[in-house]
């Protein structure tokens, strides 16, 4: 996980995160048939999957920094993209697990779901990209 030069650039990116990821609940709960039921929460979901993402953020980042980086050298910026999309798979999966699919009873629909949450992710991160050269002190998570 690159990070800017700040505290207030990673409030900055989780805050976009945590609202991207809120939002994506209200589909994810629609996807599952759960719209008008009070659970799972959207704000629980949205919360939970950015507290997903600063974990696996900082863990993947400190990896990124301290060896694939090193390995593969400064031009190899997009393999960072392209290695994070098997933690992004970890990351949806588990949050479909925790909220909407305890058994994993519906395979289809999980990789369907997951598919979106990467996407979403992905998207959410060009924000973060476009705040660390905006907003001063910008940084960004998983």
């Amino acid at each position: 996980m690159p990070a800017g030069p700040g505290v207030l650039g990673f409030a900055y990116f989780s805050a976009v995160k945590a609202a991207g990821y809120t939002g994506f609940a209200l589909a994810l709960k629609g996807g599952y048939g759960l719209r008008e039921s009070p659970k799972p929460d959207v704000w629980a979901v949205g919360l939970a999957r950015t507290g997903i993402g600063i974990v696996a953020g900082l863990s993947y980042g400190a990896l990124w920094w301290f060896l694939l980086g090193k390995i593969l050298g400064d031009s190899a910026d997009i393999l960072f993209y392209v290695f994070l999309l098997p933690v992004r798979f970890a990351e949806w999966s588990l949050l479909i697990w925790l909220f909407f699919d305890r058994g994993l009873h519906d395979r289809n629909r999980q990789w369907k779901w997951v598919g979106w949450g990467i996407l979403c992710s992905y998207l959410l991160d060009a924000v973060g990209v476009f705040a660390a050269f905006v907003l001063p002190g910008g940084a960004w998570v998983c």
